[in-house]
């Protein structure tokens, strides 16, 4: 048998070219060579852990995370990933909430709502602007808040209808889709960090995480349930999960645009 000759069915690998990188493995090696891009979420962390702790003296009605042990094992269906680099907060206020409030009630409430958002957003920016090695413009900023926005009402909506909670074995289908759906939206946050409009960033997400569903949505329930354990940590819970899991999932972002990361942003 010849150098070049292989027996039936099998494959040189190195004609296959390189192999996409896999976004969790890429993730933590950026973060141990570059530790100082845990300090944006650990920043955010700190302001979410005081929002907490605003709502729970303010008079609005806020909902408290409970010990999800407490009463058995209970797991949301978004399994705490949301889409976004981000943390778990220990307190929500619903927005419903904020109906015929007095205005200074109205202006707070709205305030610590729209005030967690922006520290999100802007460490989600500044943590993928560094890893991509560019510079955040004003009108990616905005669209990534407006991304963050549109995503957290649409969940807020979906967590309200009382239908959808507690469905047996349909939950599952709703699962998968939920799943399907994430997957899918993996890649939006990275891609208007780097300059896309939203439509355009949706489409190019699809495309990308086209072939890959399986391992990114491994990838979204390790997120998910990582941000979970960790939030169910009294006290500091919050913190833990928005400075340990927020930067990994930035980083898994940015590693599943490597193979295109010598491709300009699009300006349509």
């Amino acid at each position: 048998m010849s150098g070049d000759e292989r027996p039936h069915g099998q494959t040189d690998r190195t004609s296959l070219g390189p192999q996409p990188p896999k976004p969790l493995a890429s993730a933590l090696a950026r973060l141990r060579a570059r530790p100082n891009l845990v300090v944006p979420f650990l920043l955010v962390g700190l302001v979410l852990s005081a929002i907490d702790w605003l709502r729970l003296r303010d008079p609005i009605p806020t909902i408290e995370r409970g010990v999800p042990w407490g009463n058995g094992l209970s797991i949301d269906i978004e399994l705490e990933y949301v889409g976004f680099p981000t943390g778990v907060p220990q307190t929500m206020t619903p927005l419903e909430s904020l109906v015929d409030l007095h205005p200074e009630y109205l202006v707070w409430g709205f305030g610590l709502y729209l005030g967690s958002l922006v520290a999100i957003t802007l460490a989600g920016a500044v943590t993928m602007g560094w890893l991509m090695d560019r510079a955040v413009r004003p009108s990616a900023l905005g669209s990534l808040f407006g991304f963050v926005l549109a995503v957290d009402l649409i969940q807020r909506w979906f967590g309200s209808i009382d239908a959808l909670q507690g469905m047996g074995l349909y939950g599952i289908v709703i699962i998968a889709f939920y799943l399907f759906v994430m997957v899918r939206l993996f890649a939006v946050p990275g891609l208007l960090v780097a300059g896309r409009r939203l439509w355009p960033a949706v489409q190019e997400s699809d495309r990308l995480t086209r072939g890959r569903g399986w391992s990114l949505a491994g990838l979204i329930v390790t997120i998910g349930l990582s941000a979970w354990l960790l939030a169910s940590v009294p006290v500091v819970g919050t913190l833990l999960s928005t400075a340990l899991v927020a930067p990994i999932h930035a980083a898994a972002i940015v590693s599943l645009l490597e193979p295109n990361a010598s491709t300009p942003p699009s300006v349509d």
